[in-house]
């Protein structure tokens, strides 16, 4: 029987999803994990800023990936989540990885273009964020760019902020497409072309869903 994702999962997932898929499209790095300060007696603006930083870098990891290391790639997304339904959808998407996606030769690098808290619960050290990042994913000599925004029900756990839930906000938007510069002389003046056959494309998502715990009031 064919698993289904968990609640809200489908955003920063589309990258493995759509890697899993066609071995084309966006899916990072370890990120410096946003320590919890010694002190306890830290303010609501500390807070929310430790909580915005933690946003950011779980929306990198879960939308960079190197299909020559597909497996780090997802040790480095599980490292960013908490809760059993993202942790065990993690691994059920590496279970389904095959030669060929390793082969592939697709690496997606992404970096945050906008991101706001909307919700903030010191207390429960919960909160919601809205992120957006550009995803620029190669294969040979192609690229594509595209938006990609999202948003994550974060939690602070152990002084690191995860993502708990997450879900896709608004289409992705393709945003540029071409061969990378100094690759041959077909594309044009600003290095950028109409997506082709032999350019990665993306593929529509999963139906996306809501799902754990996205902050407190």
């Amino acid at each position: 029987m064919q698993k289904s994702s968990p609640k809200g999962l489908t955003a920063p997932l589309v990258a493995v999803g759509v890697l899993l898929v066609a071995a084309l499209v966006a899916l990072g790095v370890f990120g410096v994990p946003y320590v919890k300060a010694l002190t306890t007696d830290r303010t609501t603006a500390e807070i929310r800023d430790e909580a915005l930083i933690g946003a950011q870098q779980v929306a990198i990891n879960l939308n960079n990936a190197d299909s020559a290391n597909l497996d780090a790639s997802i040790e480095t997304m599980r490292s960013s989540v908490t809760g059993d339904e993202m942790t065990v959808y993690l691994q059920s998407v590496q279970d389904s990885i095959t030669d060929e996606l390793r082969n592939s030769g697709s690496k997606a690098d992404a970096e945050v273009m906008s991101a706001a808290l909307t919700e903030l619960n010191t207390d429960d050290r919960t909160a919601t964020a809205l992120v957006v990042v550009k995803v620029t994913t190669t294969q040979g000599n192609q690229y594509v760019k595209n938006q990609v925004g999202m948003r994550l029900g974060m939690v602070e756990v152990d002084g690191i902020w995860k993502a708990q839930s997450a879900e896709p906000v608004g289409n992705r938007i393709d945003l540029e497409s071409g061969t990378l510069p100094g690759a041959d002389g077909t594309a044009s003046s600003d290095g950028s072309t109409p997506a082709t056959e032999g350019t990665p494309a993306p593929i529509e998502a999963p139906a996306p869903s809501v799902g754990g715990d996205s902050g407190g009031q």
